[in-house]
C-alpha cells in the first residue's frame, strides 16, 4: 500500500517497506506542509503570497508608513497610495482544510517577512487637541508602540503623581483645618455651658435669667458661624474632590474598556510586539468587531471625561493589518458589512467610528471618528459552493478582480504518493493531540476508510475532519486498553461504533426499527417472483446516507387467460406499489417506464396491455431512485420465464433501454452503503454494475461476495437458480 522504497522526509530517511508504526515520522513545523490533497489550492495560495510579499516589498521601499509616523502629519489618499489585493476565496465542503490553509498562510508569512525584511507595525491612537472628536493615528515598528505608550504614560504619571499628592496634601490640610475649627467650636460651646452653670443662668448685661436651651442655641449660632460653617464647607469640597477622583477625574484614573484611562497618553490599539504575522478569525463577527468601535458608556470607559482617543477600539480589519483576515461562511456577511469590507479591500485603510445600526441618534460621544487606520489585510474568505451566488456581488467582483477563487478538492487520486500522505496526516494529528502512534495495519485501515468515504475505488477523501475524530477515538481506545500503540482493531471499533454522525445514527436506528418488521429471509430457497433490491436512505439536511434492503414481490397473468375465464373484455394494467407518488418522485417514474419498454424489447410483449402486472415493494412506502429499475426488470424476467431467483443474492443498478439485444446496466450511487446493508442482513452475494465494481468499491472490504455485471443477461446468470431448492 505504501511502497517499498526509502524516502528522505525533512532530513530523515523513512523506510516505507518496513516501518512498523508512525513513531518517529518527521512532522513539519510549517503548517502549509500539513495541508494534504489540496495541491491546486496551495499553488494558488503560494502565487497570492508571492504577490502579497511583492506588494509589501515595493511599499516598504516607497516608505508607505512614513505618512503615519507622525500623528500630526496629514494622511495620504488611500486610492492613490495603496494598491488593492491580493485576496483568496476558498470554496469547498466542510472539513477539507480551508481554515488550516488560513492559519498556515499566517505562519508562512512570518517567515517570509523575516526573509524579505518586512516589518510589522503597531498602531497608536492620540488625542487631538484641536478637534477632540477626530483622534490622531500613528504607526510604528512592531514593539515600539508599547515603549511609546509607556514613555507617554510616565510623562503623564509624573504630572498625575504631583497632582495626586497635591490633592492628598490639600485634603489632609483641609481636613486638619476643618477638624481644628470643629474642635475650637466645641471647646467654646463647652466653656459657655460652664459659664452658664457658674452664674446659675444669670447672664447678660443686666444679669437676667436665660434658659439653658435658649442660651446654648444662641451660643451655637454665634460660634458655629465662625467654626462649624467653614469646617462643613471644607468637608463638602473634599467629598466633591473624592467623587470626581473615583470617576477618573482628579484622582487616580480608573480602567475602562480596552484599558482606557482618563489620560492624554496615547492608546495602543494594534499590538504586534510578538512580531508574528496576525491571523484574525472574523467568522460570524458583527460590524463593531469587524471594523472597530468607539465606546461611549462611562461605565465601560475610564469614567466621565475619558478622552475620545482612549475610547477607541480597533476592529478585526485593523488588527489584521499586514496579516490574514479569515472569514468563513463569507456569504453570511450582511450587505452593510460587505460594503464596508469593500472599502477596506479597496483603500487599505478605514477610520474607526460607531457603525452600529442601532446608533442612529444619541450623544456627541457617538460622533467620534478617528483618522484613517491602516488595514492592509490579506483576505482569506471561505465557504461552500453555494456561496458563489450568495456573496454580495460587488464583493465577489473585487475578489475576482484582485484575487483568486479556488476550488477545494473533496478527494484526491488513490496513488501510492497520496497514501503516504495519509500516513503523514495521521502522524500530524497524533502529534497535535498527543496520542499513541498508529501501527502499520492501523494506518492501512484508516487509508481504506478514506477510500471508502470518497465513494470511488481510485480516490481518497480529503474531508479530513471526520477522520480526525476516528484518529482521536482510536487513540483513546488504545490508551484505555493499556496499549502503547494504536492497532487496526481500535480503528475499526472507532469507525463502526463511536464515530458516526448523529444523522447516520438516526438513520441506522430507523432502519433497525423498521428491519425488525421486514420480511427478509436471505436463507430461503429460490423463488419465482421474489427478489431483493438495495437502496439508500438519505438525510436531506446533512447528506448522510445508509443502506437498506428492499423485498420486492411480483405477479403477472396473461390478459387472454383472464378474458377466457371471465368471458369479459377486461383491460390489462401495470401497477407498481410502495413507490413515491408522481408529485414527489424524482427517478422512479422513469424507471417504471423504462422497465415496460425493456420487457417489450426483450420478450415482445407489453406488460401493461398483454398482462395483468403488479410489482410490490413489500412493506415500503415512497421508494425512489434509478437503482429500482434493474430489480423490477429481473423480477419480471423471472415471472415471464418462470425461473426462480436466489434469495441469498441482492442487486442494484440502473437499467437502460437497450440497443439491439443488449440491455445495459449502468452505475449508481451509494454502493458501499448498500453492500454494508446486505452484509448486515446476511446475504451471500451482491450484484452491482461493473463500473461501480471498477471505480467505486473494493470487494476485499466485505465479507460477502461482490460481483459486477454490465448487462441484464449477466445479472440473470448471477441471480437465477436452475431449480427452486
Amino acid at each position: 500500500m505504501f511502497g517499498t522504497d526509502k524516502e528522505k522526509i525533512k532530513g530523515k530517511i523513512w523506510d516505507w517497506a518496513n516501518f512498523k508504526s508512525t513513531k518517529g515520522f518527521p512532522v513539519s513545523e510549517d503548517l502549509l506542509d500539513w495541508v494534504v490533497g489540496q495541491d491546486k489550492a496551495l499553488e494558488e495560495c503560494y502565487l497570492c503570497l508571492d504577490e502579497w510579499v511583492h506588494k509589501l516589498t515595493w511599499m516598504t521601499k516607497e516608505e508607505w508608513y512614513k505618512a503615519w509616523k507622525d500623528p500630526n502629519a496629514e494622511k495620504p489618499s488611500a486610492k492613490k497610495f495603496i494598491p488593492a489585493g491580493p485576496y483568496l476565496l476558498l470554496l469547498g465542503d466542510a472539513g477539507t482544510g480551508k481554515s488550516l490553509i488560513g492559519r498556515a498562510l499566517a505562519s508562512h508569512l512570518t517567515e517570509l517577512y523575516k526573509k524579505h525584511k518586512i516589518q510589522l507595525r503597531d498602531v497608536l491612537c492620540w488625542a487631538n487637541t484641536l478637534i477632540p472628536s477626530e483622534p490622531k493615528i500613528s504607526i510604528h515598528h512592531a514593539g515600539e508602540g508599547k515603549k511609546l505608550v509607556r514613555k507617554q504614560k510616565m510623562k503623564y504619571a509624573k504630572k498625575s503623581f504631583l497632582k495626586r499628592w497635591g490633592i492628598k496634601i490639600a485634603t489632609y490640610f483641609m481636613t486638619s483645618i476643618a477638624g481644628l475649627f470643629v474642635g475650637i467650636g466645641l471647646y467654646w460651646i463647652w466653656q459657655a455651658y460652664i459659664t452658664w452653670l457658674d452664674f446659675g443662668g444669670m447672664v447678660g448685661a443686666y444679669g437676667n435669667y436665660v434658659p439653658l436651651m435658649d442660651f446654648m442655641m444662641n451660643t451655637f449660632i454665634s460660634i458655629g458661624s465662625i467654626t462649624f460653617l467653614p469646617a462643613g464647607m471644607m468637608l463638602i469640597f473634599l467629598i466633591l474632590i473624592i467623587f470626581m477622583g473615583r470617576m477618573g477625574g482628579l484622582g487616580g484614573p480608573s480602567k475602562g474598556i480596552g484599558g482606557a484611562e482618563s489620560s492624554n497618553a496615547p492608546k495602543l490599539i494594534v499590538d504586534n510586539s510578538q512580531k508574528v504575522a496576525p491571523f484574525i478569525d472574523a467568522t460570524g463577527h458583527g460590524i463593531p468587531q469587524l471594523f472597530g468601535s468607539i465606546a461611549w458608556d462611562p461605565l465601560q470607559t475610564g469614567g466621565l471625561g475619558t478622552p475620545e482617543h482612549q475610547r477607541t477600539s480597533a476592529g478585526d480589519v485593523h488588527r489584521a493589518n499586514m496579516g490574514i483576515l479569515y472569514i468563513d461562511e463569507v456569504k453570511n456577511l450582511k450587505p452593510d458589512e460587505a460594503v464596508t469590507l469593500l472599502t477596506v479591500l479597496e483603500d487599505g485603510q478605514l477610520p474607526i467610528t460607531i457603525r452600529s445600526r442601532w446608533s442612529g441618534s444619541g450623544t456627541s460621544a457617538m460622533a467620534v471618528s478617528s483618522e484613517p487606520v491602516p488595514c492592509l489585510t490579506f483576505l482569506v474568505a471561505a465557504g461552500n459552493f453555494d456561496s458563489i451566488t450568495q456573496i454580495h456581488p460587488a464583493l465577489m467582483d473585487r475578489i475576482y478582480g484582485y484575487g483568486k477563487v479556488v476550488r477545494m478538492n473533496n478527494d484526491m487520486p488513490n496513488t501510492m504518493k497520496n497514501r503516504r500522505r495519509y500516513v503523514q496526516f495521521i502522524a500530524q494529528e497524533l502529534k497535535r493531540f498527543r496520542m499513541p502512534a498508529f501501527n502499520r495495519e492501523a494506518c492501512e485501515e484508516l487509508t481504506k476508510e478514506g477510500r471508502r468515504r470518497s465513494g470511488s475505488r481510485d480516490r481518497l477523501t480529503t474531508k479530513f475532519r471526520p477522520l480526525i475524530s476516528i484518529i482521536k477515538t482510536a487513540g483513546i481506545l488504545a490508551v484505555n486498553a493499556k496499549s502503547n500503540i494504536v492497532q487496526r482493531k481500535h480503528v475499526l471499533e472507532a469507525i463502526n461504533e463511536h464515530c458516526k454522525t448523529i444523522q447516520k445514527q438516526l438513520l441506522e436506528h430507523e432502519m433497525e426499527e423498521r428491519g425488525r418488521f421486514l420480511e427478509i429471509n436471505p436463507e430461503g430457497k429460490a423463488e419465482v417472483g421474489s427478489i431483493y433490491g438495495l437502496a439508500v436512505v438519505r438525510d436531506n439536511y446533512s447528506g448522510e446516507q445508509t443502506g437498506t434492503v428492499l423485498p420486492v414481490k411480483g405477479f403477472i397473468e396473461k390478459r387472454d387467460k383472464v378474458v377466457k375465464r371471465s368471458k369479459e373484455n377486461v383491460k390489462a394494467y401495470f401497477d407498481v406499489t410502495g413507490i413515491a407518488k408522481s408529485d414527489k418522485s424524482m427517478f422512479i417514474d422513469d424507471s417504471v417506464a423504462k422497465v415496460r419498454t425493456i420487457i417489450l424489447q426483450k420478450y415482445g410483449v407489453d406488460i401493461a396491455q398483454h398482462y395483468f402486472t403488479h410489482i410490490d415493494f413489500a412493506q415500503q412506502n415512497g421508494v425512489d431512485g434509478p437503482s429500482a429499475g434493474v430489480t423490477m426488470a429481473l423480477l419480471l424476467c423471472s415471472l415471464i420465464e418462470g425461473k426462480p431467483i436466489r434469495q441469498d443474492v441482492a442487486v442494484t443498478g440502473d437499467i437502460n433501454v437497450g440497443v439491439g439485444d443488449e440491455i445495459k446496466i449502468t452505475a449508481v450511487g451509494g454502493v458501499h452503503e448498500k453492500i454494508r446493508a446486505a452484509e448486515a442482513w446476511g446475504f451471500k452475494k451482491v450484484v452491482i454494475p461493473k463500473k461501480n465494481l471498477k471505480y467505486s468499491v473494493n470487494p476485499n472490504d466485505y465479507k460477502l461476495e461482490v460481483v459486477g455485471a454490465s448487462t441484464l443477461e449477466e445479472y440473470k446468470k448471477q441471480i437465477f437458480a436452475d431449480k427452486t431448492d
